[in-house]
């Protein structure tokens, strides 16, 4: 098994291997797994201390230089704090910094709202010229973390606990792509897009649902921006219900992205949304305990909601409008 630190070192010293641009920078923590990097590359290392806009500025000055920059932190002191800078001298200048952020979502929610990022997705969504990727497994992150060299342009890569191994739940040779959203499962009683941390419990999900008797389609969708509206076209075509499945708030991120293509087509599927509701928690507590506290709905309600409108879909109304 892999964890964040280990696998970004690993992309970090194969860059390094090839050719001198490749720069690491962080603000005062330190990411876990990347000391080979730093040990070996000490000059490529940059710790600007608990200085968050200048992290960005500096970063964003080697990327409009021409080197390929890594900077990495918490997701809310990534993005939040040096807002002005993220989108001003990443966006705006379409440098091509790498913002690697963990403790997103509700991962670290014990530690209170300074560490909950519920709203990161939106606002990175938000830029013009900023790739938005929600690696869900192991598969995912090395390949999307790859694909950063290409990108012209700033990419926020997404990740929950940086200390926590990543998931294998693609099959090995499996082709991921910026882009692209990835069919996990086959299922014709509805489907479920899932992101980022959120694919492994959606995995989960499904496999239960199928010893229920209910074949959901899963469909992981690591790439926010770019979009593939047209993996959600489909499932509209085959009047599919569909379910989003996200560790964000349920305004900006998948579940938006998701509405949006659903209403591009012009056709009507049933949709719910899982996710954090357009609420602060005024309490700390554990990601479950979070979840009850805000009554997100979990494996059993939605496997009700999914029986309900699958019949639903399948009426004989319902084909004759479609």
């Amino acid at each position: 098994m892999t964890a964040v630190g280990e696998l970004v070192a690993e992309l970090l010293l194969a860059e390094a291997a090839g050719a001198d641009d490749t720069y690491l920078v962080v603000a005062d923590g330190k990411l876990d797994g990347t000391e080979r990097f730093i040990e070996q590359h000490p000059d490529r290392f940059l710790n600007v201390g608990i200085a968050e806009q200048n992290a960005v500025s500096i970063a964003s000055g080697l990327a409009y230089a021409g080197k390929q920059v890594f900077l990495w932190n918490c997701s809310t002191f990534l993005l939040y704090r040096p807002f002005d800078q993220i989108r001003v001298d990443a966006a705006f200048a379409r440098t091509r910094i790498r913002l690697i952020g963990t403790s997103s979502g509700l991962t670290r929610s014990a530690s209170g709202i300074a560490h909950i990022a519920i709203e990161d997705i939106a606002v990175a969504r938000a830029l013009p010229n900023m790739t938005v990727v929600c690696p869900g497994d192991l598969a995912e992150a090395r390949q999307l973390l790859a694909q950063c060299r290409a990108v012209d342009g700033p990419v926020y890569v997404r990740f929950g606990l940086e200390n926590h191994d990543l998931p294998e739940i693609h099959p090995p040779g499996t082709r991921i792509r910026i882009g692209e959203a990835v069919t996990v499962t086959d299922g014709d009683d509805a489907a479920l897009i899932a992101t980022g941390n959120m694919l492994a419990v959606a995995r989960g999900w499904v496999d239960e649902f199928a010893a229920a008797g209910v074949r959901v389609r899963l469909v992981s969708m690591p790439s926010i921006k770019p979009f593939d509206t047209a993996a959600v076209a489909a499932l509209v075509a085959d009047g599919l219900p569909i379910v989003t499945l996200e560790d964000h708030s349920v305004i900006g991120g998948l579940g938006s992205a998701v509405a949006e293509a659903i209403a591009g087509t012009g056709r009507g599927v049933p949709f719910l949304r899982v996710g954090v509701p357009d609420r602060y928690p005024y309490v700390v507590g554990t990601p479950d305990f979070l979840n009850g506290h805000f009554g997100i709905p979990g494996r059993p309600e939605v496997l009700a909601w999914i029986r309900d409108n699958a019949t639903a879909a399948r009426s004989p109304l319902a084909e004759a409008i479609s």
